[in-house]
């Protein structure tokens, strides 16, 4: 019976039950295409100019106002402690030619091949003491800023400054108060959280 039953349906013809209703063929606009349409829209009524000044200022406030360190507090407790710059090698490192330059596992102190060079100071741009204190410091010192405006510091006092963006620095020493130095000394660096005394500020 079941045989039966499929070759009935199998062996049916074919019937063409005819068009219901409209039918419309499939039309897929190309993407750069509409891209392309809605960007000469956007100029012509003045709205890609608009979008591109927004653009523009957002990315100058940005840069003039960087996102301050986060976990960071003005120096109460003063600290030291010696940072060891040493790194170990992780794998063999090779010249062009394949003769061995470091075995892994050897351990690097880059301050035996290059200085340190002048001091880092750690600050907050917005507190006056710590900027006014930074100016009684080494002349040729670097100013890294954890808060304030870089840009407009930079004009005003007419030296570079920098930002610690994201405090990759200060997780990096363990930096944990502000105004903050550090040096080397030997073949270590020292990382000084310094209290602003009076006689400090007035030298």
């Amino acid at each position: 019976m079941f045989f039966c039953l499929v070759a009935l349906f199998t062996s049916a013809p074919a019937k063409d039950l005819g068009v219901y209703g409209e039918s419309f063929p499939i039309v897929e606009e190309n993407l750069l295409t509409v891209i392309q349409n809605k960007l000469k829209t956007m100029e012509e009524n003045g709205a890609l100019a608009k979008s591109q000044q927004h653009l523009a200022q957002k990315a100058e406030q940005k840069i003039r106002h960087p996102v301050p360190v986060k976990d960071l507090s003005k120096t109460r407790t003063p600290r030291q402690w010696f940072y060891d710059p040493s790194l170990t090698i992780e794998k063999d490192i090779k010249n062009h030619k394949g003769n061995l330059i470091a075995a892994k596992g050897t351990v690097i102190n880059p301050l035996y091949i290059v200085s340190w060079g002048v001091p880092l100071l750690f600050l907050d741009g917005d507190d006056p003491e710590q900027m006014a204190w930074a100016q009684t410091e080494d002349p040729l010192a670097k100013w890294v800023l954890v808060k304030g405006n870089p840009v407009d510091m930079e004009e005003q006092r007419h030296r570079p400054v920098y930002f610690d963006q994201a405090g990759m620095l200060v997780n990096k020493f363990g930096i944990q108060q502000v105004p903050c130095r550090i040096s080397q000394k030997d073949r270590k660096l020292l990382v000084e959280e310094l209290i602003l005394l009076k006689k400090e500020q007035t030298k």
